[in-house]
């Protein structure tokens, strides 16, 4: 690993954990086992740091975007596997989530990436959605507001997870709300 990989690595633990205005590139330094000069020959600021574990999980996002569109463009991706792909990705980025989360009402640049992260995912599930009305699997909704309530079910079912982990994951549940909802009834059902 890089020394700005562990830079970034340690800080993105230490902000999940403790909040990012209680972390301080000095005891950011002491976990990671470097200089605090060493945090400055690679980031101008912890603001910097920040924005680029931001930066980072706004492509792993794209990442998704883009394979889900892929399968979109073949006619392969089922609701199940949008749905499902969103919650395995939230659960792969908990620490990013929480990052977003906790920075969000406080710090500029989160809002603007939570912002972003939000209107992407809103306008695939918005172009999904199109495509399942366009070839008659998917009911007749009104686009913008179906994706955004999609995207914030899964906000609101993350912060569950995180915040209140005692309560019961329910996320295949939601998964099956939005099927029933969303899909055109199979005849005979």
């Amino acid at each position: 690993m890089s020394t700005k990989d562990l830079i970034l690595a340690t800080a993105k633990d230490m902000i999940s954990e403790v909040g990012f205005h209680k972390m301080t590139t000095a005891n950011l330094a002491k976990r990671a086992d470097i200089s605090e000069g060493t945090i400055y020959r690679h980031f101008e600021s912890k603001e910097d740091i920040l924005q680029h574990i931001l930066d980072t999980f706004d492509e792993k996002y794209q990442t998704l975007s883009e394979s889900c569109r892929a399968r979109m463009d073949k006619g392969t991706l089922t609701l199940q596997d949008l749905l499902g792909s969103h919650f395995t990705f939230l659960d792969a980025n908990v620490a990013d989530v929480k990052i977003v989360l906790g920075t969000y009402s406080i710090l500029d640049i989160t809002h603007r990436s939570m912002g972003r992260f939000i209107d992407h995912m809103r306008t695939l599930f918005e172009d999904f959605l199109a495509r399942g009305r366009e070839n008659g699997t998917l009911l007749e909704v009104p686009l913008k507001p179906t994706g955004m309530i999609l995207a914030n079910m899964f906000f609101g079912l993350m912060r569950i997870k995180l915040y209140w982990p005692e309560i019961e994951d329910f996320s295949k549940e939601a998964v099956e709300f939005s099927r029933r909802s969303l899909m055109v009834p199979e005849a005979g059902k």
